[in-house]
């Protein structure tokens, strides 16, 4: 009889091992009916739960009180009317003071923790309005042209190297905020520029892709740089991964012949609407260079 019912047992034990598991068929569905809770509901939840707890507990001590007050107001046999009275009120004294001192400290607690909110949400405002200052602040496609055309002149005409690094930024599905993307960005910004030279110039073509042009560098130390700058950008994404990149390096004379090639290297990595309006942007700066 006992070995019947342990085997019973062991069966009920493994089928309710089987329907909790992830990945058991049905068991996620179990899991979750008692899981579905928006995260953005969790502060009315908590608050709800301590108004809950809070009112379980009133409940209990004003139901003692009640059973003890018949006993109270009796003779009692080991104590005296007067010291039982003495007894009660200081009970009810107590509970009384221990529920206004957990509403006090959940009312502390609900506005140190909007504080915290609100500050956090200050530091996210200035992080990406700073964020986006850096990214103002860095030359566009236009600039990356002549720069492009001149530095191609100046190591044809001394037989140097051109190297261009572009590094495309992509901020993570999670980063859905304007200001957190434009702080991701400025970050990634500032993490680029402290692993440059002086010599080397940085340009922001469009919100993600960054493009470097760095004079008298051969492929080897251009992909040191590279090396350089990925770590950089492994440590500036953090552990959360506000964002993810990839690092093309392009090479002349390796890797294109002339200046043309280079840009058509850097604009095939471009997204479309960055590459059209770079494209009006310089037939602008043509055509009014033209009527000067």
């Amino acid at each position: 009889m006992i070995r019947r019912l342990l085997r019973c047992t062991g069966r009920v034990g493994v089928y309710i091992v089987q329907t909790g598991v992830p990945g058991v068929p049905g068991g996620d569905k179990r899991m979750k009916l008692f899981d579905r809770v928006d995260p953005a509901a969790v502060e009315r939840r908590e608050f709800q739960l301590a108004i809950f707890s809070l009112s379980v507990l009133i409940v209990l001590a004003a139901g003692l009180a009640v059973l003890m007050y018949p006993t109270v107001t009796s003779h009692p046999v080991y104590f005296s009317t007067f010291t039982a009275k003495i007894l009660y009120f200081g009970f009810c004294g107590l509970c009384s003071l221990l529920f206004l001192y957990l509403i006090d400290r959940q009312v502390v607690v609900r506005r140190l923790r909007r504080e915290v909110t609100q500050a956090q949400a200050r530091y996210s405002e200035l992080h990406g309005q700073a964020g986006k200052d850096v990214l103002d602040t860095l030359p566009g496609m236009n600039r990356f042209q002549d720069q492009l055309m001149m530095e191609y002149k100046r190591a044809v005409n001394c037989g140097d190297a051109l190297t261009i690094v572009v590094v495309r930024v992509t901020p993570s599905a999670s980063v859905k905020d304007p200001m957190d993307i434009a702080a991701a960005l400025g970050d990634s910004a500032r993490t680029i520029s402290r692993r440059l030279r002086k010599e080397d110039s940085l340009y922001n073509f469009t919100a993600g892709p960054f493009g470097m042009l760095l004079p008298a560098t051969g492929l080897q130390d251009a992909r040191l740089v590279a090396a350089r700058i990925s770590d950089g950008l492994c440590d500036a994404a953090g552990a959360i991964n506000r964002f993810t990149y990839d690092i093309k390096v392009f090479n002349y004379p390796q890797n294109a012949g002339t200046a043309h090639e280079l840009e058509a290297a850097v604009r095939a990595l471009l997204p479309v609407d960055a590459v059209v309006e770079a494209e009006t942007a310089s037939e602008v700066g043509t055509g009014a260079r033209a009527k000067d």
